[in-house]
């Protein structure tokens, strides 16, 4: 038995590849949106049916009950999985390529070839449509509505190319590019395993294929501000934009360092960098307090957004923010440097650009009267 399962020690490699990416896409501390949660269920489902194709091989030709049993169900998973993870590869390239989570549900046609090869499934247990096994020798046999199978998956994958190419040019080469060689892995494993049966390869180019959509489109390396490490606003603006597809309640709070300009014409562009990273490690230090997801929108202003539905929170944060400022030991050497904050309550007939609009607002209202009662408080000394 050893030996026969150390013989497909390339399913057995893209196995350990597959669940070694599961985990490090879990233990991350990246923004968990709508695009990884289908990333995730495609790891699974690809789990599946890798250890479901050895399986099938391994339990093939042995006679016994149990071994009969267990190549009938690994077959089955593999019929079963096989429609499953195209339909959320279609799901998942298609919210790469318009980013609506609400378009997605629309197109459950997705998931249509794997409701109807369950029902074959069902019926394959009384008419052997797909495949059949003989209960004493456990010789599997092809069935006469096998090739349905292949007609399901590569008409949905014919669907996505065609997709693809209409929609390539609104969006960047790289994601272009990413899901082309997404594309391009199992289509060649699964063209090869078709001449060569006794080569698995199908399931093995999966996994390949996931790994470089992880580095080219699920990581978030490039995620983060080179200076101040908080997140980019594209970033933030997935970020929103799964919050908004969710449904859920939460602020935004825009901060802007006021007369910031000055330190970098008195001291310097070196000095004024410190600064933006020292407040940055300020902003940060409250993270797990409120729950918060901080980035920088570009210079000297940032976006904080807290999924909290109480209306003194954000107040409460920027208090704590204001008290930390002065008394911070880099920071508050800077005596004329404060900062203007404007939040506001997200509403669901809202969308970003409206949200951020109104943030934007907010602050600059609140910089305005922070202006106008410095100038009071300087014409009341005379």
């Amino acid at each position: 038995m050893l030996e026969q399962v150390l013989s497909y020690d390339l399913s057995l490699f893209s196995l350990i590849l597959l669940v070694i990416l599961y985990v490090i896409t879990k233990i991350k501390k990246d923004v968990i949106s709508f695009s990884s949660r289908l990333f995730h269920w495609i790891i699974i489902v690809n789990i599946i049916g890798l250890i479901a194709e050895v399986a099938s091989w391994i339990f093939d030709l042995r006679p016994g009950f149990l071994n009969y049993l267990l190549s009938y169900t690994s077959n089955i998973l593999v019929f079963l999985m096989a429609p499953i993870i195209i339909g959320l590869w279609a799901s998942y390239l298609d919210y790469k390529l318009f980013s609506n989570k609400k378009r997605i549900y629309n197109r459950y046609f997705y998931m249509f070839p794997a409701f109807i090869t369950l029902i074959i499934l069902l019926f394959n247990i009384r008419y052997p449509l797909y495949f059949s096994i003989d209960s004493q020798t456990n010789v599997y046999t092809s069935g006469g509505l096998l090739p349905l199978q292949y007609v399901f998956v590569y008409s949905i994958y014919l669907y996505i190319i065609i997709l693809v190419i209409q929609n390539r040019k609104n969006k960047d080469s790289t994601t272009i590019n990413s899901i082309i060689l997404f594309l391009l892995f199992p289509l060649i494993g699964s063209t090869v395993q078709l001449f060569f049966r006794d080569l698995l390869f199908t399931w093995s180019s999966l996994a390949i294929s996931l790994m470089v959509v992880y580095i080219f489109m699920e990581t978030t390396s490039g995620s983060l501000d080179y200076l101040t490490k908080l997140y980019t606003r594209k970033i933030l603006e997935t970020y929103i934009k799964s919050l908004i597809e969710d449904r859920k309640d939460f602020y935004v709070v825009m901060i802007d360092l006021d007369r910031f300009k000055e330190v970098n014409d008195l001291f310097g562009h070196s000095i004024g960098d410190k600064v933006l990273i020292e407040f940055a490690k300020l902003i940060k230090d409250f993270d797990n307090d409120y729950q918060m997801f901080a980035s920088r929108l570009g210079g000297d202003e940032f976006l904080l957004v807290l999924q909290h539905e109480l209306e003194d929170i954000p107040k409460k944060l920027v208090d704590e923010v204001n008290q930390k400022i002065s008394l911070h030991p880099y920071i508050s050497k800077f005596k004329f440097l404060s900062f203007s904050a404007g939040y506001v309550k997200y509403d669901h007939k809202m969308n970003l650009d409206d949200l951020l609009l109104a943030v934007d607002q907010k602050m600059y209202e609140k910089k305005v009267m922070r202006k106008f009662n410095q100038k009071h408080t300087y014409d009341s000394d005379y």
